[in-house]
């Protein structure tokens, strides 16, 4: 069983391929019309690849009996370490049940059962003193184990979904839902101990301190070899009974490198008027919504990078405004075998795209994302990337964000900042030109009082000459060498 699932995993994920990491699931499955469903929810999801086959009132919170075990089960596993640790059964944990006529394993008072034993007994025979016992055993009371059953399923981000009990009995607050239960149902088949013991049509159990050795059959006869539901492809996982919540079934299958979960609640008619073989809606609708799926449904290519998308504008390049946009890579869904490929389209996700497109470009860069889509129903979504290169002008690119950064009331601030330092450099150069040109008109006053000179003319003149460079009074003192050498040779 184990290489069986191993094998059903090699299948290249979809939906990873749309969105890195994050398995989102479609809010919709497009082939509900294909199968008529009498139960009242139904919910089939590919296993490889996300996809929703069937969604009948998979968001509808219902009581689901049994299939609360699932929770129990995974609960139990990761808190022990040990499954061959010994616990003994006792009649208070018995009385829990009592005048409740539920399924149990008739295990009595004082026997002993290891951790593993019961965990068998709970999802193989549907034993609900085991619920019980293990509750007791990993949280001290079965309130104290209910609180951690609804902190897992909290933590796996299931919002409806509510325990009161570890055995599925009918009560008041007690509930989830099918998509809930997908999510878990998808953790529990991540640990090998779990699909073991839910893959097990037969569980010999060894004798124990009361009793001797023991074969139960599981409750899910789709596992069973030449029982009226045997199904071959069925994997596990668990059955439900109780008035409120009809015949369920949650189970998993794999065939031809296809694996599905299907989880069917409220079987029609209620378990209440089973009067003949064959009569468990549940297994039945189930094992007809398999055939459907493995029968008619395959991976099909439906987008490839040869297939041209649209083309956006794109700024800053060199010799090209535009750029066309493909999908990243090629993209599978699973679709029904007799469906012409012309039916599938394209469509761009305008508000995926960013608000500029700037060059440079390289082939294989991602810009947005687009649907694809089945005659009008969204199969996935599928990321664009550029199919080619576009350069970078670096003019373009400067003046752009030049533009760009007085767009912004910060820059705008610094330039005005900047320019009022400029113009107080200028006004303080022209102040301190003035202070200067007065102090050296001072002291050739004080200078021409102290020598008792004539008059003051020309004084204006000598601060000029005073104020000049050295390099002024070497061109004049030349110029007038020159002249006066000029006249000599006139004479």
């Amino acid at each position: 069983m184990e290489k069986a699932l191993k094998k059903s995993l090699i299948l290249p994920l979809l939906f990873a391929l749309l969105v890195a990491l994050t398995p989102i699931l479609p809010a919709h499955a497009a082939y509900n019309a294909e199968v008529e469903f009498t139960s009242d929810i139904v919910y089939m999801e590919s296993l490889d690849q996300g996809t929703v086959i069937f969604n009948k009132n998979a968001d509808k919170k219902t009581p689901m009996a049994s299939l609360t075990k699932i929770t129990t089960a995974m609960v139990v596993l990761s808190k022990v370490d040990d499954l061959q640790r010994v616990c003994t059964v006792t009649q208070e944990e018995l009385d829990e049940l009592k005048g409740t006529n539920s399924s149990t394993a008739g295990l009595v008072d004082g026997e002993e059962l290891t951790m593993e034993q019961l965990l068998y007994l709970l999802m193989v025979h549907s034993a609900n003193e085991a619920a019980i016992i293990l509750a007791h055993e990993v949280s001290g009371s079965t309130p104290k184990f209910v609180e951690a059953m609804n902190a897992y399923a909290a933590k796996l981000g299931c919002k409806d979904t509510h325990y009161v009990n570890p055995h599925g009995l009918d009560a008041e607050g007690h509930y989830t839902t099918a998509k809930d239960l997908a999510t878990l149902i998808r953790a529990a088949l991540k640990n090998e101990t779990f699909t073991k013991i839910v893959g097990t049509a037969v569980y010999n159990m060894e004798a124990t301190n009361k009793r001797d050795a023991t074969s139960y059959n599981n409750t899910n006869s789709l596992l069973t070899a030449g029982s009226y539901y045997s199904y071959a492809p069925c994997l596990g996982i668990k059955t439900g009974t109780t008035a409120e919540a009809g015949y369920c079934l949650a189970s998993y299958a794999s065939q031809n490198g296809y694996t599905y979960m299907t989880i069917v609640i409220q079987g029609a008619e209620g378990w209440k008027n089973r009067t003949y073989s064959g009569g468990n809606t549940a297994l039945n609708e189930t094992i007809r919504a398999y055939k459907w799926v493995f029968d008619n449904i395959k991976l099909t290519p439906i987008a490839t990078p040869k297939d041209k998308v649209t083309a956006v504008d794109v700024k800053l390049g060199r010799k090209k405004d535009k750029v066309t946009l493909v999908p990243a890579q090629e993209v599978q869904a699973l679709i029904p075998t007799a469906i012409d490929s012309s039916g599938i389209s394209i469509e761009l996700i305008p508000e995926s795209l960013p608000e500029e497109v700037l060059a440079p470009i390289k082939p294989g860069d991602k810009v947005g994302k687009a649907k694809v889509l089945y005659a009008g129903e969204e199969l996935t979504t599928v990321d664009l990337a550029a199919s080619e290169e576009v350069h970078r002008s670096w003019p373009a690119t400067i003046w752009y964000y030049v533009k760009k950064g007085f767009g912004y009331w910060s820059v705008r601030i610094a330039a005005l900042l900047l320019l009022l330092l400029l113009i107080g450099l200028l006004v303080w150069r022209r102040v301190r030109k003035k202070q200067q040109k007065d102090s050296n008109l001072n002291m050739i006053r004080i200078q021409h009082d102290i020598e008792g000179g004539g008059t003051l003319r020309g004084l204006n003149t000598e601060l000029v000459r005073g104020r000049r460079s050295s390099l002024q009074r070497r061109r004049e003192s030349r110029r007038r060498h020159r002249s006066r050498s000029y006249w000599r040779t006139r004479r």
